[in-house]
């Protein structure tokens, strides 16, 4: 078959981590709600375990290519790869604990925490009006929709805004940096993988989550719903970071961006039928979660539209510096 277009391959990145994100949230959501597994960093190790078990298998198997693992290269990603997992298991620590829509209207806090960052230590010009705008409308949003959440987890709250603070964390550091330069999506994530590995098991064991998951799994054995879906979880984990990592190589950093927030909607959606709990949302947790995402949404045309003029601009200055040469 011929190799598809650059074009073609960043429109397939965007939808495979779009759609797999959406499921992801779910059956987390499935994993830790229905079945009560609720040790959550046990779930997130589970899942680098397996993903560099599989990719090294593959290895083996000659059907994946990665560059030999260096202590060079393993400094240089380990911030990120701490920055990245904690953010990801605070983000699980917050699904178990809020509905769906609620986490959804958390995690869009990010480019607000940026936002701030940025401000603080200067790192980038001013943002624009309609930047600051949509995002005042997002976190005005978040605000109405936890003051009218029927079923407020103080505790969620504060893992959701953690998680939001960690990814944020992670983003300024990958662009600061540039960490992630030149290298592919799979060795990524076996870096990713392997640099969690420890941390996370050392996390799992003295906080008692190893033996408590293990007795879990073993309780919950013969159930063959929760085997294939734990099986499913593993696996769409793996999945996810693949896909993710993808979507930001193939396209960039702002359409993975922009394409979260659009899962982000899709989910929130679904949320209100699949795993949405007892209670319904008030009118006032309504209102807030669409504001919410409609200020996400805002966000991610404004960004998407300044990004590209800011593009143009350049290729213009380019064009006209060769023009000058000649």
């Amino acid at each position: 078959a011929p190799p598809l277009s650059s074009s073609a391959m960043g429109a397939f990145a965007a939808v495979l981590y779009g759609a797999i994100a959406v499921a992801m949230g779910f059956i987390n959501k499935a994993v830790m709600s229905v079945y009560g597994m609720e040790e959550s960093n046990f779930l997130l190790l589970t899942q680098m375990v397996v993903t560099a078990l599989v990719l090294f298998a593959l290895r083996g198997a000659g059907k994946v290519q990665f560059a030999p693992i260096t202590v060079v290269q393993a400094k240089k990603l380990l911030p990120v790869a701490i920055l990245y997992n904690a953010n990801v298991a605070f983000a699980l620590a917050s699904l178990a604990k809020v509905s769906v829509p609620t986490y959804n209207t958390l995690k869009r806090l990010t480019p607000a925490v940026v936002l701030i960052a940025n401000s603080v230590l200067r790192l980038r010009d001013p943002p624009s009006n309609e930047v600051v705008t949509s995002i005042a409308v997002v976190v005005a949003g978040c605000l109405l929709a936890g003051y009218g959440d029927l079923e407020f987890d103080l505790g969620g709250y504060v893992m959701g805004l953690t998680s939001c603070a960690l990814q944020a964390s992670y983003l300024l550091v990958v662009e600061r940096s540039g960490a992630e330069k030149g290298m592919d999506s799979v060795s990524i994530m076996v870096y990713n993988a392997l640099l969690s590995a420890f941390p996370l098991f050392v996390l799992v064991l003295l906080t008692g989550e190893l033996r408590a998951g293990v007795d879990r799994l073993v309780l919950l054995s013969d159930d063959l719903g929760f085997v294939c879906l734990f099986a499913l979880a593993l696996a769409a984990g793996m999945l996810l970071n693949y896909a993710l990592f993808l979507c930001t190589l193939t396209n960039s950093a702002l359409t993975t961006t922009v394409v979260g927030v659009l899962k982000g909607v899709v989910s929130t959606g679904l949320g209100f039928f699949l795993l949405a709990g007892g209670v319904a949302p008030s009118a006032t947790q309504l209102l807030g979660i669409i504001g919410n995402t409609a200020g996400g949404v805002f966000y991610s045309l404004v960004t998407f539209r300044e990004k590209n003029a800011h593009r143009r601009v350049k290729l213009k200055m380019s064009d006209a510096d060769l023009a000058g040469k000649s």
